[in-house]
Order: structure tokens, then C-alpha cells, then sequence
């Protein structure tokens, strides 16, 4: 399987054995606050607390150098435009630029990453059905924990499809021109890969059917809360309480 969330192994720390409800609340906290910050100064603190988080978490650095790399390219948008759409304040030579939109920019850039940080640290401290059962132990319905769990299932097994499709078409001689014949041809190959999607989920439906299910989510992991998952999620949450508190004052 390709393009997986996380390494195969988890890291021992201390986020690691944080109890995988509490981390979750966190989380969704984190990327609350984080994404409500407007000035620069909380999130470039905020974008320095996601990333002593994963050294604390001890992830593989070539694991979150590829992943960052991605939220990286998502921001950067914001970080070359704004400087130059909102009303300019200074010119740089006989260029028009924007101070306030840098400052803009700059703060985007760096909550995005934070929250990127923080991402990579939920996914990588802990196996993925294991967030997915502590989601559903938090309330979250189960046919969302259930729809979340089987895309990201089969958001590889597609891609998987998607691969072996497009080396059956080179082999075959084709590559992709702006031609009649090459948007015909991958027309079709997309709408083959559709049907098959599609011929895919009716098995998997039926396959579930046949095992007993009933559309809830059941697990048999046992979650147990000590006084440091307390602990931890309390001075998360003191943490980013006094970060939006700094942005808003």
C-alpha cells in the first residue's frame, strides 16, 4: 500500500501513550484555536508549539519532512499573493507591496502549519482505528467514524487501482497529449476506473451485509483515562486558551 499516513511502528513517548480520547479532544481544540489566530506573533508561537510537539512525539523526520512538505505547498498561495491583491503600503523597485498582506500572509503560512504539526502528531502517535474507535467513544456518530474509516481504507486501494491502470496504459504505447485521441482515451480510462469503484463497493457492501452488520460502529479496544491524560489535556488546554487570548488582547 502506498502513500500511508504513518510508518508502520509508533514511536514510544509520551504522546504515544496519551490516551487516544483525550489526545483526539485536543486535537480538535488545537485546530480550533490555532485556526481562529489573526495576528502573527500567536500563530508563529503557535507553528513553534506543533513543532516541539513532534520532537516530543520522536516521529521519523523523513516521515514528517515528505508530510509538511504538503501543507507547505498548501499555504504558500496565500504567502505569494497577498502581499500583492491587498492595498499596497510600500513598493519594492517599481513594485507595488502590501506590508499588512506579508504580515497576512506570514500568519496564514504559519497556522497552516501548525495545524499540520498537529495533524501529523494525531496520526502518528497512534494507529488509525484506534483515533477512529476514540472518536466514536467521544460521541461522534458512527456512521461518520465509519465513512471516515472505509475512505481512508480505500483512498489506497484506489489510488492502488488508479497506478495499475496508468502502467497498463503505457505499456500500450500512451502518453498523455492534447489530442482527440489521448482526452478520448482517458476519458475512458477514467470511466472504467469509476465502474470498477463502483463494482468494488457493491462486493464490499455485500460482503459486509454477510458479516452481520447493522451500520453501527463496534470495537473491542478498552480505553482507560489515568490523572496524566487529565493532566495533559488540561495544560493543552491552558495553552491554547492563553494563545487566543494573547491574539485577541
Amino acid at each position: 500500500m502506498n502513500l500511508v499516513l504513518r510508518h508502520d511502528a509508533i514511536p514510544d513517548s509520551p504522546l504515544a501513550r496519551w490516551d487516544s480520547r483525550w489526545k483526539l479532544a485536543a486535537f480538535f481544540l488545537a485546530v480550533a484555536s490555532v485556526a481562529s489566530l489573526d495576528h502573527l506573533a500567536p500563530a508563529a508561537a503557535a507553528l513553534g508549539g506543533g513543532a516541539l510537539l513532534l520532537v516530543v512525539a520522536r516521529l521519523p523526520f523523513r516521515w514528517v519532512q515528505l508530510r509538511l512538505a504538503a501543507f507547505t505547498l498548501a499555504s504558500l498561495p496565500f504567502l505569494i499573493l497577498l502581499p500583492f491583491t491587498v492595498e499596497a503600503d510600500s513598493t519594492i523597485g517599481s513594485i507595488p507591496v502590501s506590508e499588512r498582506g506579508l504580515v497576512s500572509g506570514l500568519a496564514v503560512f504559519c497556522r497552516c502549519l501548525a495545524i499540520g504539526c498537529c495533524v501529523l502528531v494525531l496520526i502518528g502517535t497512534a494507529p488509525m482505528h484506534v483515533t477512529f474507535a476514540a472518536a466514536h467513544r467521544l460521541k461522534i456518530p458512527g456512521v461518520f467514524v465509519l465513512l471516515a474509516l472505509l475512505a481512508y481504507r480505500y483512498a489506497f486501494l484506489l489510488f492502488d487501482e488508479t497506478r495499475r491502470l496508468r502502467i497498463a496504459l503505457r505499456v500500450r504505447g500512451f502518453r498523455t497529449t492534447a489530442t482527440r485521441h489521448g482526452y478520448r482515451t482517458l476519458g475512458h480510462a477514467i470511466g472504467a476506473g469509476l465502474v470498477r469503484g463502483a463494482d468494488r463497493s457493491e462486493h464490499v457492501a455485500e460482503a459486509m451485509t454477510c458479516r452481520g452488520f447493522d451500520g453501527r460502529f463496534h470495537t473491542l479496544l478498552e480505553f482507560r483515562s489515568h490523572l496524566r491524560d487529565v493532566v495533559f489535556f488540561l495544560l493543552a488546554a491552558i495553552g491554547l486558551a492563553s494563545l487566543v487570548a494573547w491574539d485577541r488582547l
